[in-house]
């Protein structure tokens, strides 16, 4: 079609590995505790109302997609702003791997417990009244993938 294979050779083992790496983060320490959570707060009712009504699991679809809308915003924000970061760092390469690397080593002796940063001891929450629905959805979903976006 217009001249383009979509399944060529490449597509496949790429395809794979996407998937592998997929299940293998949502196995991970970071995603599957909180799963419980975010299915208990997409069902927002008792197995019964899942199970006995077509609007319920309505409901239920159409919060997850707005989760999942949620989630999807935050990586395309974090990826855009990473390429426009990194084409203006580009020119600074070489200095910028001396920073990194300092850092690195910085970050280093924080974690043995040579060096102790104040800042890195730090939490930050935000204490919510769930609002349901697909606005409340899609709120959580941006909350997930700030808050856990650094572990994955």
């Amino acid at each position: 079609m217009f001249g383009i294979d979509l399944w060529d050779a490449s597509l496949v083992p790429a395809l794979v590995v996407a998937g592998l790496g997929g299940i293998l983060s949502f196995l991970s320490p970071c995603v599957l505790p909180i799963v419980p959570p975010y299915l208990a707060y997409m069902a927002g009712a008792s197995m019964e109302d899942v199970a006995g009504g077509r609007a319920a699991r309505a409901n239920i679809l159409r919060a997850a997609v707005f989760f999942v809308l949620g989630l999807s915003t935050v990586f395309l924000m974090l990826g855009m702003a990473a390429s426009a970061v990194g084409r203006i760092l580009l020119i600074y390469q070489r200095e910028m791997a001396i920073v990194a690397g300092l850092v690195i080593m910085l970050f280093g002796l924080h974690f043995l417990g040579l060096l102790r940063i104040p800042i890195l001891y730090r939490e930050a929450r935000f204490e919510a009244q769930s609002s349901g629905g697909a606005i409340g959805a899609y709120v959580l979903g941006l909350a997930f993938a700030f808050g856990w976006t650094p572990c994955i």
